[in-house]
């Protein structure tokens, strides 16, 4: 099971960073590690780097997208697709800073609708120690 949160990161600092995601990276790996202490800290360093989602607007989108789909389904603030043709199960929670996918496969439906929205957004699983932009994903069949 992987645990995947994607961040919408500023465009001015994704043209920075683009070619060297480690840097983007390595401050969301902070921020996720922060305790109390450091916690205004890595609030000034999010504020800097991330900009936060439209949660409503993408909340509706993805549920008009794939409402009528059978895989699908949403409980109160929880989207859930249950692939079993994919063997896909993924459960995604939008909150306003990020949003949260935990998901058996290394790719999920979820990640092609949220780059249609946000275009430079930066996936961090601080378990595997592995990170991607959207943008960059090119999946071969």
């Amino acid at each position: 099971m992987r645990i995947f949160y994607v961040f919408n990161i500023k465009k001015e600092v994704y043209e920075i960073y683009k070619d060297t995601p480690s840097v983007l990276y390595n401050f969301m790996k902070y921020i996720y590690k922060a305790n109390k202490d450091n916690l205004d800290y890595g609030n000034i360093i999010f504020n800097q780097v991330a900009d936060k989602f439209n949660k409503k607007k993408l909340d509706l989108d993805i549920f008009i997208k794939l409402h009528n789909k059978m895989r699908y389904t949403k409980r109160k603030e929880e989207h859930i697709i249950n692939n079993l043709y994919k063997d896909e199960i993924s459960i995604m929670k939008i909150k306003n800073s990020y949003i949260v996918i935990n998901s058996n496969k290394n790719y999920t439906e979820f990640f092609n609708i949220i780059s249609k929205n946000y275009n430079e957004c930066l996936v961090c699983d601080f378990i595997n120690q592995d990170y991607f932009f959207l943008t960059n994903i090119k999946i071969l069949v």
